[in-house]
C-alpha cells in the first residue's frame, strides 16, 4: 500500500507531450522515490502523489481557482517492498549471469 513515506519505484515515465510540455520535472522508470503527500481527486476517482524528490512550481488551477503543484498518478509507481519481496534467487542468479 503506498502512504506517505512509502519508497516507491517508478513504472511508466511515459507521459503525453501536454503533460511533458506543462510539468518540467517528471520522475524517471525504475528511479527510487520517496511518497511527500497523496492527492484524492473525487471528482475523476483517482489518487495523485508528490516525491520528496521532485518539486514542480504550482501551474495547475484547482476547482476553487487556487493553483497548485501537479501530481503524478499513483498508478506509475510500485512499493519498493513490493518489488524487492518479488525478487527470488532464481531471479538474482539471472541477473549475475
Amino acid at each position: 500500500m503506498i502512504k506517505e513515506g512509502t519508497e516507491v519505484v517508478c513504472v511508466n515515465d511515459a507521459f503525453a507531450p501536454q503533460s511533458i510540455e506543462a510539468i518540467p520535472n517528471r520522475p524517471i522508470k525504475n528511479k527510487v522515490y520517496v511518497v511527500r503527500e497523496i492527492r484524492y481527486y473525487d471528482h475523476l476517482d483517482k489518487a495523485g502523489v508528490l516525491l520528496q524528490e521532485i518539486r514542480n512550481p504550482e501551474s495547475v488551477r484547482s476547482l476553487l481557482g487556487g493553483m497548485f503543484e501537479p501530481s503524478f498518478s499513483i498508478t506509475r509507481f510500485a512499493p519498493l517492498e513490493d518489488l524487492l519481496s518479488e525478487i527470488t534467487l532464481e531471479n538474482v542468479e539471472e541477473m549475475c549471469v
